[in-house]
């Protein structure tokens, strides 16, 4: 074998290596959200959304489970792939969002906690393949900002909820 060959052979392996950790690495579900949350209300935003509010307003009700491997809303199990988490500025969240921030969303804090849950496309509103829950900003203890389709939903989950979410881990 040429030199240049095994050059490249061992780039590619390498690169090839390096590629796979970097895709079988994911991080856990921060435990403050693990458990069970209840869509309480869809915040009103300035941003542009793919959603109307005739078709946010259903998912007002609805509970959204998180686990490790797992999320839950509505049409069942959601399987995850991946859990990227980071902290967000209003200002880098504002340039993200198409215009929502902080301020609309009722998020008093300079920054948060975002957890962008990872998993395969999944028809589970009909409106699109977003599965609502899938990003979530970790805002108070007992309350999280969810959103779909550039609509921006406030969950919380009561003392119950939290002793169930305690009592499953």
């Amino acid at each position: 074998m040429r030199w240049g060959t095994t050059v490249r052979t061992a780039a590619c392996a390498a690169l090839m290596a390096t590629t796979m950790a970097a895709t079988t690495s994911a991080e856990p579900l921060p435990s403050q959200l693990a458990g069970t949350w209840r869509i309480t209300r869809v915040l009103p935003t300035k941003n542009t959304a793919c959603w109307s509010s005739e078709q946010a307003q259903p998912l007002v009700g609805s509970t959204l489970t998180y686990g490790n491997k797992t999320m839950r809303w509505r049409g069942g199990p959601v399987p995850l792939e991946d859990i990227d988490t980071r902290q967000v500025t209003d200002k880098e969240f504002r340039k993200e969002s198409a215009g929502a921030d902080f301020e609309q969303l009722g998020i008093h804090s300079p920054k948060v906690l975002e957890v962008d849950l990872q998993h395969e496309d999944a028809d589970i509103t009909g409106a699109s393949t977003e599965v609502p829950g899938d990003s979530i900003l970790l805002v108070a203890p007992g309350r999280i900002v969810v959103s779909a389709c550039g609509v921006y939903f406030e969950a919380t989950r009561g003392i119950a909820q939290k002793a169930t979410a305690t009592a499953h881990r």
